[in-house]
């Protein structure tokens, strides 16, 4: 457990309404020493089930306060009084780096010790300027972060894998399609078990400034389809939808015939993936042994509805 795990801590979380956002709140909902609030957007959510939990977080003792970002009285209302900030928020520029930086201004105006900006990604240090759009964004507002100097801790947990189960793979003509040979290695890590680091590098007190990099696992697609061929009880086809070059191509004739720069932004991180020049470095499972994280094998189990047997090698 975190080095503060007994002690009394007030968390703001921002952005509890999305997926990761909201599996980080309910994870502090579940520590009796946590007292939490979320600031959430008056018309939000509008999805039955975000209602639900969020219902069902106030029922715990979350207090709510409603606003945004751009919204200087509610973020100021929000860290009033709060010791750690995470953000899990998405969208463009004015979101990401004006919404963030005004998040943390009125924290550091408000005493609040840490924040965890809203990065959880592959190392988004180390991809290159102006290849993939929101990398860039989240870089620029974490170097405004640190220039406030507040305490700040970027967690890095490589991929969500969570979603690979349907978005490589068509469970109806049992067909698996990936860049590159399939061989290629990542960094990935369930949204449950990045909730679960995020929680403990925030409470964590002795957590130094800076990277904080976990991950369940260095997957490839090859492991994805045996995993998924063994819960099954099928043989998918494994097609390639072209070698890393090719994807190299794929994003520059993207970014000739469509003229938006977030377009090519999921070819961007999926050659990120396949390249490893994003790849984690010093990574820091080991600091909280009670994590164990989840497995694709055992996510694809989970989102197959199918009992699976475990084996080794």
């Amino acid at each position: 457990m975190p080095q503060s795990a007994t002690t009394p801590t007030s968390v703001l979380v921002v952005g509890a309404t999305g997926m990761l956002g909201g599996r980080i709140a309910a994870t502090l909902s579940a520590m009796p020493q946590v007292q939490l609030r979320l600031l959430v957007r008056p018309d939000s959510p509008h999805d039955p089930r975000q209602r639900a939990a969020l219902t069902a977080l106030a029922g715990r003792g979350a207090s709510i306060v409603e606003g945004d970002l751009a919204q200087p009285a509610a973020i100021e209302a929000a860290t009033a009084g709060v010791e750690v900030v995470i953000s899990a928020v998405q969208g463009g520029g004015e979101v990401i780096v004006d919404g963030q930086l005004a998040l943390t201004e009125a924290a550091v105006r408000n005493g609040v010790r840490r924040i965890l900006p809203s990065d959880f990604a592959l190392d988004i240090f180390k991809a290159p300027a102006g290849e993939h759009l929101y990398f860039d964004l989240r870089r620029e507002v974490d170097d405004l972060i640190a220039a406030t100097g507040i305490e700040h801790v970027h967690v890095l947990n490589g991929a969500l894998m969570d979603g690979f189960v349907d978005a490589f793979f068509d469970h109806r003509t049992q067909t698996a399609s990936y860049w590159g040979s399939g061989d290629e290695r990542f960094d990935a890590t369930t949204v449950d078990d990045t909730a679960r680091y995020a929680v403990h590098a925030a409470l964590d007190t002795t957590l130094p400034n800076g990277k904080f990099a976990v991950a369940a696992e260095q997957l490839s697609f090859r492991h994805m389809v045996d995993a998924v061929d063994a819960v099954t009880g099928h043989v998918y086809t494994r097609r390639s939808l072209g070698t890393v070059d090719d994807l190299r191509q794929a994003i520059a004739d993207t970014r000739r015939h469509v003229d938006d720069p977030a377009a090519p932004v999921m070819l961007v991180y999926t050659l990120f993936m396949l390249s490893g020049q994003t790849a984690l470095d010093d990574l820091q499972n080991a600091r909280y042994p009670d994590i164990e994280p989840e497995l694709f094998t055992d996510v694809a189990a989970r989102a197959l509805a199918t009992p699976l047997t475990h084996t080794t090698g």
